[in-house]
């Protein structure tokens, strides 16, 4: 035979004893035989038929996750926001209600209220933590209620169990977007949750490399997913898949240093007389402390902060800061800062904003893995720059009166 022929055709070498899992980088899958084919194609034998929905990269991870979120089953999907219209277009149909925590990523809530509002299905906002809200909001046709627990990035917290209920109760789905804790923090299907969402390129990846999203459940509810992005297409890559397959295998690890570091800034951040707020779910005070108790083992890395100023203020501290990224993304190695009023949020009515107190002075934090005391220090210097002329006058009629 010809050269290319002999190349196309040459045997792949064997990777059983690799240390390390290889990729399935390919789009198809070869079959014994006519019959072998046909049987994978009508479901009579299990088997990869085409990457768009089974690839054993892909599948790997999906089982890993699911292990984590102590879940039946998990579908892997291209993003977080495409693992969401998964569920819209699955569960939902035309005259349908949806309930959504106000607070939630606003292209979350943009995808049900614009895009899902011109198909005829209605969306309602209701205060996260406001159970008595969650019930009075339910309709005869509400399919879904979604939560982020916490919220991003106001750090409010959602009873799963009490809305586990409630969705019980009016036979609706409750769906729980886990992305700030990760499992090694929350697991909600313990908590009455049907189906867990992650942005997987958050803390899953942990560095911020790739995009991808999952959904966890029961067979039951996993299997129509399935049949949905074997024909919509919005699958994940065989790569996406093993970086975030290996980031699994150093979550734990990586969300208690997260966390170490974070409860060290918090601490510091809460006695700095330029900062008016700090919200995390490590603050003893919280509305919710007894709900974090009972529900979360650990605290997302994530700190928001008020700043004594305006829109001005914040964005002189965020520009001022040496260290710590500029970045709209979070669960990356390194720190990063944002102004959700204007990035993040930013698809938010005014009214929404001051609803959700997403304020012009309110910059998010995500904590990441370098020393804590070296993030500290840089976001000393950028308050001094940004905020201490401010913190000065008004502090100064107190210094004259004293003296």
């Amino acid at each position: 035979m010809e050269t290319t022929t002999l190349s196309i055709h040459a045997p792949l070498p064997m990777m059983s004893d690799s240390h390390s899992e290889a990729i399935a980088i390919t789009s198809g899958y070869d079959f014994s035989s006519a019959e072998e084919a046909s049987a994978r194609f009508s479901g009579e034998q299990i088997g990869n038929v085409y990457s768009r929905f089974t690839n054993p990269t892909v599948e790997s991870f999906e089982q890993k996750l699911a292990i984590m979120e102590e879940a039946e089953s998990c579908v892997a999907m291209s993003s977080g926001m495409s693992a969401y219209l998964a569920i819209a277009i699955t569960f939902l149909k035309q005259g349908d209600h949806v309930v959504l925590a106000s607070g939630i990523f606003s292209t979350t809530s943009h995808l049900f209220r614009q895009y899902f509002g011109q198909f005829g299905i209605t969306a309602t906002s209701v205060c996260v933590d406001d159970m008595n809200a969650w019930k009075n909001a339910m309709q005869d046709n509400t399919k879904l209620m979604v939560v982020e627990s916490p919220t991003n990035p106001m750090m409010k917290v959602a009873d799963l169990s009490a809305l586990g209920r409630i969705a019980r109760q009016f036979g609706a789905l409750l769906i729980v977007d886990n992305t700030l804790m990760s499992p090694t923090f929350q697991k909600p299907l313990r908590h009455g949750a049907d189906l867990v969402l992650h942005s997987t390129g958050k803390f899953i990846d942990g560095q911020g490399r790739c995009v991808g999203g999952a959904i966890a459940g029961s067979k039951k509810l996993i299997s129509p997913l399935k049949q949905y992005l074997r024909s919509s297409g919005t699958c994940l890559s065989p790569f996406n898949a093993w970086i975030f397959s290996k980031g699994l295998d150093t979550l734990k690890a990586r969300m208690m240093l997260h966390e170490c570091n974070t409860r060290k800034i918090y601490e510091w951040l809460v006695l700095q007389p330029e900062v008016e707020e700090v919200y995390s779910t490590m603050d003893e005070r919280h509305a919710s402390a007894n709900v974090i108790r009972s529900q979360q083992s650990g605290h997302t890395p994530i700190i928001s902060f008020t700043l004594r100023g305006k829109k001005e203020e914040a964005w002189a501290f965020i520009n001022a800061l040496a260290l710590v990224s500029r970045c709209t993304n979070i669960g990356d190695a390194k720190s990063m800062i944002t102004h959700p009023a204007s990035t993040t949020h930013g698809k938010y009515s005014k009214e929404e904003k001051i609803n959700n107190g997403i304020t012009d002075n309110l910059v998010r934090l995500c904590v990441g893995l370098e020393e804590p005391d070296d993030i500290i220090a840089d976001i000393k210097q950028a308050l001094a720059i940004a905020c201490r002329p401010l913190a000065y006058v008004e502090s100064k009629p107190f210094l004259l009166e004293s003296a």
